[in-house]
């Protein structure tokens, strides 16, 4: 098994540039089907402020 040449974190970044600049989805520059295309999918498909909510605990008890 090879290492991938970068991050999933850094390709999350590459994913989320993208859509700022307005790249089309369709930019995603990952072998479809490895996990690289579908961490910038992810990353190009979510709004920063989802990602957020997401990742934070929910503190309503």
């Amino acid at each position: 098994m090879s290492l991938p040449d970068q991050s999933l974190a850094a390709v999350a970044k590459e994913g989320r540039e993208a859509r700022y600049r307005g790249d089309p989805a369709t930019a995603n520059p990952h072998p479809e089907g490895s996990d690289a295309h579908a961490v910038w999918q992810r990353a190009w498909e979510m709004p920063d402020g989802e990602a957020a909510e997401r990742e934070a605990p929910d503190s309503r008890a």
